[in-house]
């Protein structure tokens, strides 16, 4: 799994710098300073963000010198690049693709790259292999608690704990976060060097609407999310996020850590 940071002031001193894999910058056509900044992170991905087609030339010859250049177009430039018959360079956008409609849109343009979140984000592990198989990359937010609904209960969200990101790893290529830049250290030591988190999930989680402490969810409980397509949202019955939540009050009452979950007996 790849991680993936917004490149300015504060994070071009992170403590981290040498783990980011890849680097979003906006475009700026005033700014004279882009060849030399390409030329000293050629060992990265560079994620140049487009806002404008006026630029659409601009692209094609900065993408023929530099081969770790992908255009990334804001999303009202999909109608747009629509029009255009090929395009010889890796490009997505940066939509928030919550589903399926909009995803086959994206995929007969042929990006390189789709962000999954909301309700998607519960079906990866048929998606994955899926956009894979079409050389599409999955990026997504994990520190975010997302769905349509505000009130939707927590656990029925889309979110990723830190001690889940190795799991959801064999589904996601690249994580980004949302948030203040300036915070974008705390997130990376936590997720990507520390894998845990010992306190209540609404204090890294934005959106997440519960005060349950992330100790004392059971470790299965990725696993159990990432296929379940949120049967209990579409008249299925299903109560595991309840469950899961109840058991977490149990444990915490008790002061109770399952470090480790037993395979279910066949």
């Amino acid at each position: 799994m790849k991680y993936c940071l917004n490149y300015n002031q504060f994070t071009e001193h992170s403590s981290y710098i040498h783990q980011v894999d890849e680097w979003n910058i906006i475009f700026n056509e005033k700014d004279t300073t882009l060849l030399e900044f390409l030329n000293l992170h050629l060992d990265k991905r560079i994620n140049l963000i487009i806002s404008d087609m006026k630029f659409f030339k601009f692209c094609e010859e900065l993408t023929k010198k530099y081969s770790n250049i992908y255009i990334k177009f804001t999303n009202n430039l999909i109608e747009e690049v629509e029009k255009i018959d090929k395009i010889n360079f890796n490009f997505y956008f940066d939509t928030l693709v919550n589903n399926i409609d909009l995803m086959q849109q994206l995929i007969q343009l042929k990006v390189s790259d789709i962000y999954i979140v909301e309700d998607l984000g519960f079906n990866l592990k048929k998606l994955s292999p899926y956009l894979h198989k079409q050389n599409i990359q999955i990026r997504t937010y994990p520190n975010v608690a997302q769905s349509q609904w505000s009130n939707l209960p927590a656990l029925k969200k889309f979110f990723i704990r830190p001690e889940d990101i190795d799991l959801y790893s064999n589904y996601i290529d690249v994580i980004e976060f949302f948030g203040e830049d300036k915070k974008m250290d705390i997130y990376m030591d936590i997720y990507k060097n520390k894998k845990k988190w010992l306190g209540r999930l609404d204090e890294i989680i934005i959106d997440f609407n519960s005060t349950i402490d992330n100790k004392y969810i059971i470790p299965k409980f990725a696993e159990i999310r990432a296929g379940c397509n949120r049967r209990c949202l579409k008249g299925e019955i299903c109560h595991r996020c309840e469950q899961i939540e109840n058991l977490a009050s149990s444990l915490e009452k008790t002061n109770l850590i399952v470090s480790r979950w037993l395979p279910e007996k066949k």
